[in-house]
């Protein structure tokens, strides 16, 4: 084969390869999280990532800039423009926060409402009072509202009522490992998740909820 077949020959190589990169580019989704705290929930979703055998090329978990619900809006656009710029833009980017005591709370929910509206494809994913609502659903259902006592904030008692389940007497925020204690219950989580949904839509209440599931469903739909 003289120099210029060979030339054609790895031209065509490379567009065949590179014609499969974008093939599979179009069967699969690009997700990013961007969580409001910086090692609880990104400890778990990183754990469920190596679980479901998600690469991170797939699915990003981005660190935060800040921890109130309107600093995670604004972090999670800005790495969407970033990305949309470089040509291949992320197909959901979900933006974990609590409602907790956060005055910026309705306003990161409005921003992403217009955001949508703009075509950037941002979604809140939710909890109330805190995100471990969703690990204390792994235990059973509950639709007991949770409320601030003495010098217990109202996240407080959600970790003391987390810290009585099996397994989690010494719970502490940002432990590694709660996904795998975990695992084997999140069938009933999800159960339980979505009941207390339409608990909430029944009652007109937010107090206790997440949409924590809503996120971890996709992850398992998509990527499976």
């Amino acid at each position: 084969m003289g120099s210029e077949d060979l030339f054609h020959h790895r031209k065509a190589r490379n567009g065949t390869a590179l014609r499969r990169q974008k093939d599979a580019r179009a069967r699969s989704r690009r997700y990013l999280i961007v969580c409001e705290g910086t090692k609880t929930e990104p400890h778990y979703f990183l754990e469920l990532l190596d679980d479901l055998r998600i690469g991170r090329q797939l699915v990003r978990v981005a660190p935060n800039d800040g921890a109130s619900p309107d600093r995670v809006v604004a972090r999670a656009l800005a790495l969407y423009e970033e990305d949309a710029a470089g040509g291949d833009a992320y197909d959901t980017v979900y933006c974990v926060f609590d409602r907790d005591r956060h005055a910026t709370f309705d306003a990161a929910i409005l921003r992403i409402k217009n955001l949508n509206a703009a075509a950037k494809p941002l979604v809140a994913i939710t909890s109330t009072p805190c995100f471990e609502m969703w690990f204390l659903l792994h235990f059973g259902y509950t639709d007991q509202p949770f409320h601030a006592a003495g010098k217990k904030s109202v996240g407080d008692q959600v970790l003391a009522a987390l810290k009585t389940k099996p397994g989690f007497g010494k719970y502490g925020k940002g432990q590694k490992g709660t996904y795998a204690r975990l695992k084997d219950r999140r069938d009933a989580a999800l159960v339980n998740a979505s009941r207390l949904r339409q608990h909430c839509l029944a009652t007109r209440s937010v107090n206790p909820s997440t949409e924590v599931d809503k996120l971890v469903l996709a992850l398992v739909r998509d990527f499976r």
